[in-house]
């Protein structure tokens, strides 16, 4: 943002491969209103020269982004001694961070609300309890495939971090008690537990109790979640809008009813769910009438009577993957028929779709679709007409290389 003279505001020069320490420290040098730079993934080392400069706009700089960078403690006992008013820090892909680094960081810069280390695989609790000792109102910790965090750093954030709204925590080795820990945070807006494979129903409980403005729960890969740990996620939580289940494979038509008394679910994402129906999708539609983005990819046994139901109750979906689903061209004609607000969709290995169904369907759809994923296979033998109308409509349409297979 530039207007005129030394009123430069903002920089961005991620992945400018070509930019230097030096080149970023002239541009900074004649400034002094800059509030925001992002410099991930450009600099091929923070040197001296740029890291003296930060001085002449440390008053003013609030957002500081070196991700992909290698930085070390004395990198970052010079940022906080310069910039003693930064809000957010990204420092994600970071080599060298350690905890004292972050502990030298985090002393001078205690007005810190973002703090970004996602991939700081050297970071122990000692860096959590450094940042919650000194950062109390910190709002967004980003900690993903940190793998020396557990349960007692995360007492500490608990403890003292009670402003916290969100936190990541995949791929990291925590268990139900760390979210034990994390229910003192009562702000607690969004949780991402990817790959955390400890977590069980238990932890879902402990979420369930005191995390009412959770809007945002992702529990990718996460096994041993039931249906019983999501009825009681959802007597607590009833403001979820995005909950990733992908691969939580004991999840029953049960636990769809249960998710459906979330009526502001926008975002569901439930792949390879196979224990799941088209009973547990009719509970979605009925009860999430503001679902927008819904993934049933792998999802063997939803049939048609799934996607009638999203036909009938789901008229704000715009995104839907049903791909190796058991559905035929009756349910697919229907469903992209009805839906007028679908634009995009992804359904590959439908091999109980014929040639005609996908053909019947896809006309159907009136060229409201505006992206869509099919088996290459249907390029040759789809009618040249068809393709044009997609085509004429703006819908781009990704082939997929593998050969059509229809068991009709």
């Amino acid at each position: 943002m530039l207007s005129a003279g030394n009123s430069l505001q903002s920089i961005d020069v991620s992945r400018c491969h070509h930019v230097t320490s030096q080149g970023l420290a002239l541009l900074i040098d004649s400034q002094r209103f800059i509030q925001k730079i992002n410099a991930g993934h450009s600099l091929h080392e923070i040197e001296t020269c740029f890291l003296s400069k930060l001085s002449t706009i440390g008053e003013t700089l609030t957002v500081l982004r070196l991700d992909g960078l290698e930085i070390f403690a004395s990198n970052l006992q010079a940022i906080a001694d310069s910039c003693k008013n930064l809000a957010e820090i990204g420092l994600s892909k970071c080599n060298g961070v350690t905890d004292d680094g972050i502990a030298s960081l985090v002393v001078n810069c205690s007005y810190l609300r973002t703090i970004d280390v996602t991939c700081c695989h050297l970071l122990t609790n000692d860096a959590l309890a450094a940042i919650a000792e000194n950062c109390r109102m910190v709002e967004c910790l980003r900690l993903e495939s940190c793998p020396f965090i557990n349960e007692k750093g995360l007492e500490r954030i608990g403890t003292l971090c009670s402003n916290l709204k969100e936190i990541d925590l995949t791929d990291c080795r925590i268990n139900d008690e760390a979210l034990q820990h994390l229910t003192s945070c009562s702000e607690l807006q969004i949780l991402k537990l990817g790959l955390c494979s400890s977590i069980s129903d238990k932890g879902l409980v402990y979420i369930g109790s005191n995390c009412a403005k959770l809007v945002e729960l992702d529990l990718y890969r996460c096994s041993a979640i039931t249906d019983e740990g999501l009825a009681a996620l959802v007597r607590g939580c009833k403001k979820i809008r995005m909950l990733n289940l992908r691969y939580c494979t004991q999840i029953t038509d049960a636990g769809l009813k249960h998710l459906s008394t979330l009526e502001e679910l926008t975002n569901l994402e439930m792949r390879c769910l196979v224990r799941i129906t088209g009973i547990g999708i009719t509970s979605i539609a009925v009860g999430c009438p503001s679902l927008i983005e819904l993934d049933l990819k792998r999802c063997y046994s939803v049939d048609d009577a799934g996607l009638w139901a999203l036909s009938r109750y789901s008229q704000n979906l715009r995104q839907l993957t049903i791909s190796y689903c058991q559905v035929t061209g009756l349910g697919l004609c229907h469903l992209l028929g009805t839906l007028r607000c679908l634009q995009d969709v992804k359904m590959v290995h439908l091999s109980w779709v014929s040639i005609e169904g996908f053909e019947i369907a896809l006309r159907a759809s009136c060229g409201r679709l505006k992206k869509l994923k099919l088996l290459g296979g249907l390029r040759s033998v789809l009618s040249p007409e068809l393709l044009q109308m997609l085509q004429a409509c703006g819908c781009r349409v990704r082939w997929l290389d593998k050969p059509l297979v229809y068991k009709g």
